[in-house]
């Protein structure tokens, strides 16, 4: 499972410079896929692996609930067969006693069922809060290696290459000068350089 990250902005700025006026300004521009990076970070590949072990454990769970659900529900037919069965010779005691049973083991499955549902819905939510949370982190870890890297080797902009318009197309097919440093990010993260506070 890998997340999917679209991205529609500058790294570093916030307007578009076409391949002339970059060159005409003798500007030091690089291009990066902050979606390559999220999907080849080791960081983020451990932290998929948790989400997709966390997802099998509660579907293992929820299993677990619905197999118990499904005796009680078993149960409660043998109960009424035997009761279709013995009907005839049951004192009117016996009657009232397998009547109650039947009504409390429907009680039991649906209390039980209510707390199922609940259960999982719980659990899903907080998946997907913290998928949410850690993919913003990771993404914000990201943006700041990139900026020390532009800053240690005098970038002067930083694009995203995958970016897209609101149509969906990208931003940039190609940048004539442009320094794609993807890679040499991701073998950074994955080495364990840590991004240091620079000043905005």
């Amino acid at each position: 499972m890998h997340f999917v990250v679209k991205l529609a902005f500058f790294l570093l700025i916030s307007i578009m410079l076409s391949a002339d006026l970059v060159q005409g300004h003798d500007l030091k521009v690089a291009s990066v896929d902050v979606g390559k990076i999220f999907n080849h970070w080791d960081f983020t590949i451990r932290f998929e692996d948790k989400i997709e072990n966390l997802k099998k454990s509660l579907t293992v769970k929820n299993e677990g609930r619905v197999k118990v659900i499904k005796n009680l529900v078993q149960k409660q037919r043998d109960l009424s067969e035997h009761y279709q069965k013995k009907a005839g010779t049951m004192s009117s005691v016996e009657k009232a006693e397998v009547d109650a049973s039947y009504k409390n083991i429907g009680r039991e499955i649906k209390a039980l069922e209510r707390e199922r549902v609940a259960y999982v819905k719980r659990e899903q939510t907080k998946l997907t809060e913290m998928e949410k949370t850690t993919s913003q982190s990771i993404l914000k870890r990201i943006h700041d290696r990139i900026k020390v890297f532009a800053k240690q080797n005098d970038y002067d902009m930083v694009i995203e290459m995958k970016g897209e318009t609101t149509q969906n197309l990208p931003f940039f097919l190609h940048l004539e000068g442009s320094v794609d440093i993807t890679d040499t990010i991701i073998m950074q993260l994955n080495q364990g350089a840590q991004p240091k506070p620079i000043n905005n």
